[in-house]
C-alpha cells in the first residue's frame, strides 16, 4: 500500500500539456467512431485532448478519425495488439495528468470532464472515479437534449458520492469503464492494464488500482452507454469468463489484503453464476 497522496503534479510535463486525456481504443468501429470522437471533443472543459488508438481495424475506423481536423485529436494506428495492450498504449501516449476512458461506442456528455475534474482536483487520495451511465440499446450519433441530466448543486454532488470499499468492489463490479477517470500516476504505480487478459481487464484494473487509493462514484451520469447485444465488444464463453475471474479474484484477494472470511466468497459466487442465479451487480462476461 502506498501512503500519502495518490496524485501529485508532474513537473516534467510541458506547461501547454492538457490536464486530461480522453482515451479511446477502437477495432472495426466505423459505425460508431465519428460520433464518439465528436462527443468527446465537444467537452466544455478547457484543457483536454483526445487520444485514439486504432487496434488494427480492417474497416475505415482510422481513416474516419483522421478526417476529423481538430488539434486536440491524436490518432495512433497499431497492429492488432488486443484491447489491454491498446489501452496501455493510449495511456502511454496521453499527455494529460488525468486519464478519462471512453469506449468507442459510447458518447460522453459535454459536461463530463468539468463535472468529474471539479471533484477530482479536491481528492488527492482517490485512485479512480466513476459515474452512472445512461443506457441505450440503439446507437445514436448525437446526444438528444432531453437525455441530458439536470444540473446539480455542488452540495448535492458532495453529499451523494459513494465510496465503495475494497470488499464491495471485490464482491461485484460497480463501475462502467467508459465513465472512469483516474490520475495517470495510478496507472504507472500499478503497471497499467494486465496485457495477459483478453477480457475483464477493466474489472481487474479497478481491483488492483484500489491498492493505491480510494474509489468514488459520483451521482450524475456522464456517458450514454450502448448496451445492445451485438455491440462493439463481443462476449466470451462462460468457461473463459470464469477462468479469467478466478485469476483476477485470487490476485485481488492477495493484493488488497482482504479478510480471511472473504476467501471462500469467489468459489460460492462461481457456483451461483453457473447455476444462472445472478445478482444484479455482478460483472457479466465481456464487461
Amino acid at each position: 500500500m502506498i501512503s500519502g497522496n495518490v496524485h501529485t503534479p508532474n513537473p516534467s510535463l510541458r506547461h501547454d500539456a492538457p490536464m486530461v486525456s480522453i482515451i479511446m481504443t477502437t477495432y472495426n468501429a466505423e459505425r460508431f467512431i465519428k460520433a464518439s470522437v465528436l462527443a468527446a471533443l465537444a467537452q466544455d472543459y478547457p484543457n483536454f485532448e483526445v487520444v485514439v488508438v486504432d487496434d488494427g481495424s480492417t474497416d475505415r475506423t482510422a481513416a474516419i478519425c483522421e478526417e476529423i481536423h481538430d488539434p486536440r485529436l491524436r490518432v495512433h494506428r497499431a497492429e492488432r495488439i488486443g484491447r489491454s495492450r491498446a489501452l496501455n498504449k493510449a495511456v502511454e501516449l496521453a499527455r494529460g495528468e488525468y486519464i478519462a476512458n471512453n469506449d468507442a461506442d459510447d458518447l460522453s456528455f459535454t459536461y463530463r470532464l468539468s463535472y468529474v475534474m471539479k471533484f477530482a482536483r479536491l481528492q488527492a487520495d482517490v485512485a479512480f472515479i466513476g459515474t452512472p451511465a445512461v443506457p441505450t440499446q440503439t446507437f445514436v450519433d448525437h446526444i438528444a437534449a432531453e437525455s441530458v441530466p439536470p444540473e446539480e448543486s455542488s452540495e448535492d454532488t458532495q453529499g451523494n458520492v459513494v465510496w465503495p470499499s475494497r470488499i464491495t468492489v471485490f464482491r461485484r463490479n460497480l463501475f462502467n469503464h467508459s465513465t472512469l477517470v483516474y490520475p495517470k500516476t495510478v496507472w504507472r504505480l500499478m503497471g497499467g492494464y494486465d496485457e495477459g487478459l483478453d477480457m475483464c481487464e477493466d474489472y481487474d484494473f479497478y481491483l488492483r488500482a484500489m491498492q493505491f487509493g480510494r474509489a468514488a462514484i459520483l451521482p450524475k451520469p456522464t456517458v450514454v452507454w450502448l448496451t445492445e447485444s451485438g455491440g462493439y465488444f463481443r462476449k466470451k464463453s462462460m468457461a473463459d469468463y470464469l477462468k479469467t475471474m478466478n485469476l483476477i479474484k485470487r490476485r485481488a484477494y492477495r493484493l488488497l489484503n482482504l479478510p480471511l472470511w472473504m476467501r471462500p466468497y469467489h468459489a460460492l459466487w462461481t457456483q451461483v453464476y453457473k447455476a444462472g442465479i445472478l445478482y444484479r451487480g455482478w460483472p457479466e462476461p465481456g464487461t
